[in-house]
């Protein structure tokens, strides 16, 4: 009888270990079709969307990368679907192999697209548990033509538009994580916002914040943008180009940070800014009085960084956005503060303060 019981144990642990293994649902890497890149775009139909999957291909290897066509490195599969459930079904009955979503580096939205497909996709995105929601989520006048572009430099399986992101080259710290997104999005008080992207001439520029206010989202204009990178501290690097004794000067590798402090005032919340940045003459400054030469420099430097600011603030006003998340702050510092109330209840006052550091090219 025990030794009945011990083999049915032993039988019992080994169903155990081979149930929690977690190998029955697995498949071999060559069965997989992984998704790079995912574009949403508007489609004819009332409630129906084009998705295009892009996947690297999976025939390219080392030896053939040299005469592989670029244009092989990569394939797509366009569906059209009302969500994106439905559009994973349809894409996976066209593929062969099964689809992994666990290498998806960039979701490309259409910005011509309804913010409330934004909200759903990136809620789907969170609760299928099948996307890392480290994600890039995107925004451009095309998502299809983004997640087809394939600059000359990149090699398959990367994404360029990921690397641009990812390796803090930029001059700003762009937003676009799935997960900040996803927060933004449940959270009141802050306007999620993407980088913009435009694709020119097989590469991409992003120079613009794309806002997912209701029921469309809006582009803030480059300086906006601008703007609002000095605002919340995002500026990693900018050149600004001034003008000394006639003579055209660009101050550059300008970095620095920002501190806000909320005040509420009976019905009226006053934000006031603090912006501390520093910069580098790219060149030579000649004359008998440096110092004086870069105390125009400094000014003429934060004139312009006040001006940037300036935009940001018409921006957010004239689109009724706030990607800046001052409305979450005031309800952080009062609980009581409404987080629909406009900005007609608000006023800004922004300090300024360059200054020049002595590196670089001797002066």
């Amino acid at each position: 009888m025990r030794k009945k019981r011990g083999k049915l144990r032993a039988i019992g642990l080994c169903l155990l270990a081979l149930s929690l293994s977690g190998c029955w649902d697995q498949h071999p890497v060559e069965m997989r079709a992984a998704v790079a890149a995912i574009g949403i775009d508007p489609a004819p139909g009332v409630g129906q969307a084009n998705y295009t999957f892009t996947f690297p291909n999976v025939t390219t290897t080392a030896a053939s990368l040299a005469t592989t066509p670029q244009s092989q490195e990569f394939y797509a599969i366009h569906v059209t679907a009302p969500n994106l459930l439905s559009a994973l079904l349809s894409a996976q009955r066209r593929e062969s192999r099964t689809l992994y979503l666990g290498q998806v580096r960039i979701v490309c939205l259409s910005s011509a697209l309804p913010t409330r497909i934004w909200r759903s996709t990136l809620m789907t995105m969170a609760d299928s548990g099948r996307f890392v929601l480290t994600t890039w989520i995107v925004g451009a006048p095309n998502a299809a033509a983004v997640v087809s572009l394939i600059p000359p430099v990149e090699v398959v399986p990367e994404v360029g538009l990921y690397n641009a992101l990812t390796c803090r080259c930029q001059g700003i710290r762009w937003p676009g994580r799935g997960w900040r997104v996803w927060s933004e999005i449940v959270t009141p008080g802050i306007t999620p916002s993407v980088v913009w992207v435009h694709p020119h001439q097989g590469q991409f520029t992003l120079t613009r914040l794309l806002v997912l206010r209701s029921p469309y989202p809006v582009s803030w204009s480059p300086e906006a943008t601008i703007g609002w990178s000095y605002l919340t501290g995002r500026l990693l690097r900018d050149n600004i180009s001034v003008t000394l004794d006639h003579t055209p000067l660009v101050v550059g590798l300008i970095r620095g940070r920002s501190h806000l402090a909320i005040h509420h005032r009976q019905s009226t919340i006053a934000a006031s800014v603090h912006l501390d940045y520093s910069g580098v003459i790219l060149g030579n400054v000649s004359g008998s009085d440096a110092i004086g030469l870069d105390r125009q420099v400094e000014r003429q430097v934060a004139n312009r960084i006040q001006s940037y600011v300036q935009a940001a603030w018409l921006e957010a006003q004239r689109t009724d956005t706030d990607p800046m998340g001052w409305h979450r702050s005031a309800i952080w510092s009062d609980a009581a503060w409404a987080s629909d109330r406009g900005w007609s209840h608000w006023s800004l006052t922004c300090w300024v303060h360059f200054t020049l550091r002595e590196e670089g090219v001797l002066r």
